[in-house]
């Protein structure tokens, strides 16, 4: 069944509170998940005490307790296409609706891998980690659906798909504490390879890459988005990509431009408008050529802001793929 958390939840390994956990999820998330009744937890939820025994498991064998989570309909006797359009009829309400979160990660996806679902089994290696010892770029891994990479998260996604017993979790463990020290993994085979067929064949490898983005990389990206007074959908999706691409919002580019923040009482678009400029220019003439070539990401947004697409509702092409 599906169901959306009504708090900040602790994801645990088992139905039981003195389990470590291994993440948070933060208010409003959406999961598949199967329902066990497991150790009762009595805590305050948004201001009421609720106790309860139930817990819910995902494909990837985490658990969230009940009472942090409420049931949410599957509308299984709709069309998606009648989703989609109650979704937008809601969109004054509630600008980032399901289908506009949905359309915000897949035009990321076709940004990194060229498919607008992702390609869970890429991997690629750049010559792109700043190492902080020789001060100089080092080739690591990039990987996944989003790409994420060996001196970032690549560790925590592979222990997260261990620890949910994926196919091949044996071929992966070995190598679980060398992820993101020197020298880098990027030149060996039976790593790579064990990868990219996990990417490719398991789906719990999806279904952990899809947590792993959701919890490292969206929810920080909404967060600085809802924290900072944003509103529109094109914000958001500028403001993930950036959380993807250069690990945040970045405070240095923010300086070289005077606009203040909507929560300040600036104008979102002339914010994300100056940001999306200043990036441009960075990403352009950095002295990494391999970030020259990632300007087709301003460009996009520079496109969208053209064509007032600000909720959008058009059509967006990302890295040559048609997003509707």
């Amino acid at each position: 069944m599906k169901v959306k958390t009504i708090t900040q939840l602790n994801i645990r390994n088992s139905p039981n509170k003195n389990n470590p956990r291994t993440g948070i999820l933060n208010p409003d998330v959406e999961l598949e998940a199967e329902k066990f009744e497991g150790e009762t937890l009595k805590d305050t939820v948004n201001g009421t005490e609720v106790e309860s025994s139930e817990w819910y498991k995902d494909a990837s064998g985490h658990y969230y307790w009940g009472g942090g989570l409420s049931v949410v309909n599957d509308l299984p006797d709709k069309k998606e296409e009648e989703i989609a359009a109650h979704d937008n009829s809601l969109m004054e309400k509630t600008s980032i609706t399901t289908v506009v979160k949905k359309k915000i990660e897949q035009v990321v996806n076709a940004f990194e891998t060229g498919s607008a679902t992702g390609d869970y089994g890429e991997l690629v290696k750049y010559r792109d980690y700043s190492d902080p010892e020789t001060k100089s770029l080092i080739v690591q891994v990039t990987y996944g659906r989003s790409q994420t990479t060996e001196f970032g998260h690549l560790k925590a996604l592979v222990q997260d798909y261990i620890n949910s017993k994926g196919i091949y979790a044996d071929q992966l463990l070995p190598y679980l504490n060398r992820i993101g020290n020197k020298p880098s993994l990027a030149t060996d085979d039976v790593f790579c390879n064990s990868l990219k067929d996990a990417g490719k064949n398991d789906p719990i490898m999806k279904t952990c890459q899809d947590n792993l983005f959701e919890i490292k990389y969206y929810q920080p990206a909404h967060n600085w988005f809802t924290v900072n007074g944003f509103v529109l959908p094109l914000s958001l999706l500028v403001i993930y990509d950036s959380t993807i691409h250069s690990g945040s919002v970045l405070p240095f580019l923010r300086k070289r431009f005077s606009t203040v923040l909507p929560v300040s009482g600036g104008d979102e678009k002339e914010w994300i408008n100056n940001y999306v400029n200043v990036r441009e220019n960075w990403l352009g003439t950095h002295s990494n050529p391999l970030l020259h070539a990632t300007v087709y990401r301003t460009q996009c947004f520079k496109k969208q802001i053209e064509q007032n697409n600000w909720d959008l509702i058009q059509k967006v092409i990302a890295n040559g793929v048609t997003i509707v």
